[in-house]
């Protein structure tokens, strides 16, 4: 009896315990929990934001989509265009624009997802810094999204399409990386690095232009749109200097060092188009020297390229002196444009600043030029050809070699 009664306990005791751990599960699957959790499609999600100014007012417009329609296809591809809505909404400051969207928006509405800012060529007239406060205090809006310039209309760049009915965020506005990997012109901007350059004494900031192209692509034979960016809004002491389209910028991309690589046609010793060459990762070493009180620059940069078409018979060691020329003629003529507009597109100024900032105070203080036209005092350029691509340069007197410029095709 007594060994059944101890039995008896023992299964009553193991029964409890494992009521107890049931119960114990169930509380601790109650506690993590999302009680207040709102699903995807109960939410607004802001895409891209653009400011404005028209009359003294601000004017906001947004951008939103659809994630559900985002998401891509087993094929990767949308079967239909990713659905985009856009806003417009007008304040007297910025923070009255955009409380004023939330009047019409039906649900709630996430900031958090912004992968670019768009900013009028109005509102880079004048104190920019001031005119973004809203954006830098808000604590839901990141400090990553892309920050561009436009002259054209914030609403339609929004809804420019993408290729193969993907979403806009397969456009340039949110994501330039891509394209300048494969030709680097003018380097994107993230905001935390414009909020940064923007304060930032002696320093150019340029803010790439993001327009509309409508006349490179076509749909069915009929014109399909596409974004762009072709030049850079000037800023200097927070206000911008005018726009400078990209046959005036073409010596920038070789002093920039987050070019990845780009193109540079080359001529031979008749002046004719002797080829094209691909220059990549710059190595650049600017050097400043006070002569007489006023500051001269001089600027060594090394490139490596390699050969994308040969159209003369030409040597690799005549190619590289050829394309050095090329480059360094860029960079002078590009320096020339700012300082015709009164900007240091170089930034040149900022080495003067770190190295004697009372010099330079004294020096910018009674001087009404920016820069001097004089101050590039040299530029040495020298470029190193690690390949000609997939087949040997042409030689002279050989097979392939093929014909100038004048010369007809036999």
């Amino acid at each position: 009896m007594k060994h059944l009664r101890k039995g008896n306990l023992h299964e009553m005791r193991t029964c409890v315990r494992i009521i107890k751990l049931i119960l114990l599960m169930v509380i601790l699957n109650l506690l993590t929990g999302c009680w207040d959790i709102k699903e995807i499609q109960d939410m607004n999600y802001i895409t891209a934001i653009g400011i404005d100014q028209e009359d003294g007012n601000f004017i906001v417009y947004t951008q939103m989509m659809d994630f559900t329609s985002v998401a891509k296809t087993e094929t990767g591809k949308a079967e239909k265009p990713s659905q985009v809505w856009t806003s417009k909404t007008k304040g007297k400051t910025l923070d009255m624009a955009v409380n004023a969207l939330y009047d019409t928006l039906q649900e709630r509405t996430s900031w958090s997802h912004i992968s670019c800012i768009l900013l009028s060529e109005n509102v880079l007239k004048s104190n920019v810094l001031t005119k973004l406060d809203t954006i830098g205090r808000y604590q839901e809006v990141r400090m990553t999204p892309w920050v561009y310039g436009t002259k054209d209309s914030i609403d339609q760049l929004f809804t420019v399409p993408a290729f193969f009915n993907l979403s806009q965020l397969n456009t340039l506005a949110h994501e330039p990386t891509e394209e300048f990997k494969q030709r680097s012109y003018i380097v994107p901007i993230r905001y935390f690095d414009f909020m940064a350059l923007i304060t930032e004494p002696a320093s150019t900031v340029l803010l790439p232009n993001l327009s509309v192209d409508k006349k490179t692509w076509s749909l069915n034979q009929k014109d399909n749109p596409k974004l762009v960016i072709n030049g850079v809004f000037a800023i200097s002491k927070g206000v911008s200097n005018g726009l400078f389209t990209n046959d005036k910028l073409t010596g920038l991309r070789w002093l920039e060092t987050d070019t990845k690589r780009s193109h540079i046609l080359i001529t031979n010793k008749r002046g004719e188009y002797a080829g094209v060459v691909v220059l990549t990762n710059p190595k650049v070493r600017k050097e400043l020297v006070i002569v007489n009180g006023m500051p001269k620059y001089r600027v060594h940069l090394k490139l490596n390229g390699s050969v994308d078409e040969a159209l003369d018979d030409m040597t690799k060691a005549e190619i590289e002196i050829q394309a050095a020329a090329e480059v360094r003629e860029e960079i002078l003529t590009t320096f020339k444009n700012g300082v015709a507009s009164k900007t240091d597109l170089f930034s040149l100024e900022h080495l003067f600043f770190k190295k004697d900032s009372r010099l330079w105070k004294k020096t910018y203080q009674s001087s009404s030029q920016p820069i001097d036209p004089g101050a590039l005092e040299s530029v040495q350029v020298k470029v190193h050809l690690e390949h000609a691509g997939m087949k040997l340069l042409p030689h002279q007197k050989g097979p392939n070699t093929p014909t100038s410029k004048n010369e007809p095709n036999s």
